[in-house]
């Protein structure tokens, strides 16, 4: 294995080669937090009423500490070893036969994941367009209005960096607002005494909470060291600071604070899809709308780490040491629209994404996420291939452990 862990490197920027980037902090926080916060939002409540809230939050918590985890040792990683992209990572650590099972696997969530945007645009977005407008029902073909916003999208993915994708970002969060602070609203509001959670609580509930929880927390491993080879010089150890503040404060708290007032509004009766309570509610009917946008807006910071995890593993099948035509021509204009479009196709192909589907997507994902950093880290100690530390080491079997319990819940789940 020695000669196969020296091998080239794929066609890739080395960090140092990237000290010019335009990457600040604030940019990229706003790229992680988009990548991982959007309509999961919507089933969160529902998930700790039926576990349980405080059971709930302290899953929430180790998950949100595990993806902390997982997302520094990539940047460290990525940094030690000279690449920034999660496929030459997994490349330059596992070697190619290794790397491709890897790549397949992270392949088809990020897949998955862009489907299931797509087929929430294909329902919201419509909706929204003939409220707005005053249309009869069924006007606006949804296949049509996806087409148009898949315009924009496939526009975006043509930045240069992710620090170009900041307004994108930023107005993904935004999008988010009107549904959350709705919420909060009609909690406060709230004088009902809804059924109590106690009555909701069960087995079955506390082995999807992790799997559901914790697929609402990845994401951003497949782009967190590209965006952190992107920063300026300046501020290129600022990437884990950014780590910390979103993903152990910014998105635990919105994520408890919503959760917790769907409980507050509907306890034990909490629906999977929360905004389906809301009828008449303008402003809940504007947000139902608006996450359609937000997943249009989201997209980009999906489809990106696609294609480059598609392009490196056609590079790594052709077993070629440059680029073939082909390959340059799929890199460059080809590649980004026709994974837009087939995504687009299948979402159109399935009038919905079963549970699951949604539970075997998010279970490849903390897979994903969680035990393949960890492997790599450890891969990486075990080698010598670079400095690493007991405390890594121990982080790393850390995320290994907890990726294979909510492996392990999300089966007996399926088995319950």
């Amino acid at each position: 294995m020695e000669p196969e862990m020296k091998a080239p490197l794929l066609p890739e920027k080395k960090v140092a080669d990237v000290q010019s980037g335009t990457g600040t902090p604030f940019s990229t926080a706003l790229n992680l937090a988009a990548t991982s916060m959007g309509t999961g939002l919507l089933t969160l409540p529902h998930v700790f009423a039926c576990c349980g809230p405080k059971m709930a939050s302290a899953l929430l918590l180790v998950l949100a500490v595990t993806t902390d985890v997982t997302l520094v040792l990539l940047v460290k990683l990525g940094r030690m070893l000279g690449v920034t992209t999660f496929g030459s990572l997994m490349c330059r650590i596992f070697g190619k036969s290794g790397s491709l099972v890897f790549q397949l696997t992270l392949i088809s969530v990020l897949f998955l994941a862009l489907t299931a945007m797509q087929r929430v645009v294909l329902d919201l977005l419509p909706i929204f367009v003939e409220s707005i407008c005053g249309l009869i029902p069924g006007t606006v073909k949804p296949l049509a209005l996806s087409m148009f916003v898949n315009l924009f999208v496939i526009a975006a993915c043509f930045s240069k960096n992710y620090h170009s994708l900041r307004f994108t970002s930023g107005a993904a969060l935004l999008c988010l607002l009107p549904f959350v602070l709705s919420l909060w609203f009609n909690a406060a509001r709230s004088t009902e005494q809804p059924r109590s959670t106690n009555e909701s609580i069960s087995q079955e509930g506390f082995l999807l909470a992790s799997p559901i929880l914790a697929s609402s927390l990845a994401g951003g491993h497949f782009s967190v060291i590209d965006m952190a080879s992107q920063l300026q010089s300046r501020y290129k150890e600022s990437i884990y600071g950014v780590i910390h503040v979103v993903f152990l404060g910014l998105i635990p708290c919105c994520y408890v604070s919503v959760s917790w007032a769907g409980v507050v509004l509907f306890g034990a009766d909490t629906p999977e899809d929360i905004l389906v309570e809301f009828q008449g509610d303008y402003m809940m009917e504007v947000a139902r709308g608006i996450l359609s946008f937000t997943n249009a807006l989201r997209m980009p910071l999906i489809l990106m780490p696609l294609h480059s995890l598609v392009c490196d593993t056609f590079h790594l099948l052709s077993r070629s040491a440059h680029e073939s035509s082909a390959l340059q021509a799929w890199r460059l204009g080809v590649g980004m629209p026709t994974l837009l479009l087939s995504s687009a196709a299948l979402a159109q192909y399935l009038s919905s994404l079963s549970s699951i589907l949604g539970l075997l997507g998010g279970t490849c994902g903390v897979v994903g996420c969680f035990c393949v950093p960890g492997a790599m880290y450890l891969r990486v100690s075990y080698t010598k291939e670079g400095k690493t530390t007991p405390n890594g080491a121990a982080a790393a079997t850390f995320a290994i452990v907890i990726g294979i319990a909510v492996v392990i819940s999300c089966c007996l789940s399926w088995l319950h």
